[in-house]
């Protein structure tokens, strides 16, 4: 062979052999994948059963699998559990409302968009799938009486069949994820925990050996990425009852790692004049948090919670030798206290982790979230507006089909209310519908008319599933894929036996289309969702929390206070995502929970049994008039702060005296930063 027949053959093979990897590169077994043929079989399943139990609108069965299914059991469990139950609530209330009012649409409509407008409230206002839960007793009353307006005597048909409809969905999808998933997200939760420890170890350490600038503050996405966990606790408390159990440990952990979060703030450079024990302090934070890291990564929980304990001490022994030295230098005290504060709430939150690992008791707290009121009450009015007039307008017009307007519009109102940006998602529904009519097109009048019997039903659907619930895995495009999904299966109608009218089809799909335009006109004209003002409202309710502790105790513990405060950071971060205003807010939001943790440290020092009254008595009163005379807030505590450091001549009291001081240096320091700040609100107790 010559060199050159040598050389192409070489190429030959190196091609062949690059088209077998490219072939064979594709895993059709990917999570995603995994997903959407589940999905696929449990809609299937569900049809099947409809059919056989001889349903009115067998494909709501599907159409219940294809809104629910989720690649997550846990969400699966949850979202199906909850759709169920809104769905029995909102049955209940079609029954109460078309009894009363059946022959009098208007007033139909009124009590119809009244409960919408409380059920949007209400998912506005709870968490999770719970909200989801209540969004679905609002619409369901529109779903249940479709056409029924029209005739009163299948009222009650029409609200039992969604029912069953809903129910055979659930339970089919339940069953198929049940028998062909894996309970993965205990995993996952703990892969996010251990990340998150990793995360606020890594920021501590780079602050100790490199400093940091005095705006170098906590991303956005590091707030909300640390109360992201709380999501997936929510899936695995669905997944596993042992989890549901442990909710509180978790959400301890979450709060005690947001206070390292933010106690690194203060683990910047130190003054090139810092005392040698303090040089040492921080040498030894830095030489061991990565060993404790890695015990943590390694899962050896015990030994890291034994190591950062160990730590914690040291750096008290440190503390102590410094006071023994010399009382009277607040700055290396208050240093090394800060440096001591973050060591304790890492080492809290690992020995939740040590627990949660190790099957011990958890703390029996009930933490608390905030709630938008503000945004609930919009919501509400929004859905009821939009409801009221779209069913003026169908009475006024005289439309043969106008509840169709009401079928669609109602969902979509309470539904897209929980998004982030209602409006751009009301545009992505419009898009999934757009493309939805022309499938369901063909799907009626080009396939299904040639096929027979339930497996070449089948055959003709389930490619168009399978391609909405792909569609519904990228996130750019998940709401798209929903619309669709929901449009696809109601305008084809897989009914038995099937009813092909060109009319017919034309009609809803022009109704359908006409109402999720009228969607989006909603969510931009009707009380249009302002995400700077909602991010304001929440951060007062920020600032009234630790501006109340000027007078009082938070009534919790502190994990508690903090993870309130924690989420309502969240909720920022996720409001203002992408907006140059979002650090502006997020910044202004830290600083006021940074005084409010000052002055929960002042205030349990100065409650410490070797604190004296001497002690007590003027912080107590400093702290009131601060509050009293804003103005002169920043020389009442700084005067108070000198006071705290000169309180006792007896050595052990000085730990609280020193503890005290750095709280209330903190707020000086704090004021000083914000001039700006004012404190003539009304008050309110913490929450």
């Amino acid at each position: 062979m010559t060199g050159h027949a040598a050389r192409s053959a070489m190429r030959a093979s190196a091609l062949l052999r690059s088209t077998g990897d490219r072939l064979c590169a594709p895993d059709i077994l990917t999570p995603r994948t995994r997903h959407v043929a589940r999905s696929t079989a449990a809609a299937i399943l569900a049809l099947g059963i409809a059919f056989g139990l001889q349903l009115e609108t067998p494909y709501s069965a599907a159409s219940t699998v294809l809104l629910v299914a989720n690649a997550n059991p846990g969400a699966v469990y949850a979202k199906g559990g909850w759709r169920l139950a809104g769905t029995l609530v909102g049955a209940a209330a079609a029954l109460a409302l078309m009894s009363l009012f059946i022959q009098a649409p208007a007033l139909f409509i009124l009590g119809f968009a009244l409960w919408l407008g409380l059920c949007t409230g209400a998912a506005t206002l709870l968490r999770h799938f719970r909200g989801s839960g209540a969004a679905v007793a609002g619409y369901t009353v529109g779903l249940a009486t479709y056409g029924a307006l029209e005739a009163p005597g299948r009222a009650l048909d029409a609200v039992l069949g969604r029912t069953a409809t809903v129910a055979v969905g659930v339970a089919c999808l339940g069953l198929v994820t049940a028998l062909l998933s894996r309970r993965a997200t205990r995993a996952t939760l703990d892969r996010a925990l251990i990340g998150q420890f990793g995360t606020i170890a890594g920021l501590a350490l780079e602050r100790l050996r490199h400093g940091s600038q005095p705006h170098a503050l906590p991303a956005a996405a590091q707030i909300a990425g640390l109360f992201a966990i709380d999501d997936l606790l929510e899936l695995s408390r669905a997944e596993s009852r042992d989890m549901a159990r442990c909710d509180a440990a978790v959400r301890d952990i979450i709060a005690a790692l947001f206070g390292a979060l933010l106690g690194t703030l203060d683990l910047g450079d130190p003054d090139p004049r810092t005392p040698e024990d303090l040089v040492a302090a921080r040498r030894d934070v830095v030489t061991e948090l990565p060993r404790i890291l890695s015990a943590l990564e390694a899962r050896r929980c015990d030994e890291a919670v034994d190591r950062i304990t160990a730590l914690s001490q040291a750096l008290q022994a440190r503390i102590g030798r410094a006071e023994a030295a010399d009382a009277g230098a607040p700055a290396r005290l208050i240093a090394l206290d800060r440096l001591l504060a973050f060591a304790e709430d890492y080492r809290s939150a690992l020995s939740g982790m040590a627990g949660l690992s190790g099957g011990r008791p958890v703390p029996a707290r009930s933490f608390r979230f905030h709630r938008d009121w503000g945004a609930a009450t919009e919501n509400g009015l929004r859905s009821a507006l939009a409801i009221l007039l779209a069913g003026a307008f169908g009475i006024a017009t005289g439309w043969n089909d106008w509840s169709l307007l009401l079928l669609i519009l109602a969902p979509y109102a309470v539904l897209l209310a929980m998004t982030g940006n209602p409006a751009a998602s009301a545009g992505a529904f419009v898009n999934g519908t757009i493309v939805a009519v022309p499938a369901a097109f063909v799907g009626a009048f080009g396939l299904i008319p040639n096929v027979q019997g339930f497996p070449l039903l089948i055959a003709v659907l389930a490619p168009f599933w399978m391609a909405g619930l792909y569609a519904t895995t990228l996130p750019r495009h998940m709401l798209s894929g929903l619309a669709f999904l929901v449009a696809f299966n109601t305008l084809v109608g897989a009914t038995n036996p099937m009813v092909f009218s060109v009319p017919t089809f034309l009609n809803q799909a022009f109704g359908w289309i006409a109402a999720v335009l009228v969607t989006r006109l909603t969510f931009q004209l009707l009380l249009p969702h302002d995400p700077r003002r909602q991010a304001r409202r929440i951060h007062a309710a920020l600032r009234r929390d630790a501006l109340a502790l000027l007078h009082a105790d938070p009534p919790d513990h502190r994990h508690v206070w903090a993870h309130l405060q924690h989420h309502r950071l969240a909720r920022i971060a996720l409001s203002l995502r992408g907006d140059p205003a979002a650090a502006a807010i997020l910044a202004d939001g830290i600083a006021w929970l940074r005084l409010g943790r000052a002055v929960i440290r002042a205030r349990a020092a100065a409650q410490h049994p070797a604190a004296s009254a001497l002690l007590r008595t003027p912080i107590g009163q400093a702290l009131a008039d601060a509050a009293r005379s804003p103005r002169q807030a920043r020389a009442t505590l700084a005067a108070a702060a000198d006071i705290a450091t000169r309180a006792t001549a007896n050595p052990r009291a000085w730990p609280a005296a020193h503890r005290v001081a750095a709280g209330l240096t903190d707020m000086v320091a704090l004021l000083e930063a914000h001039p700006d700040w004012s404190f003539d609100r009304h008050w309110s107790p913490p929450c």
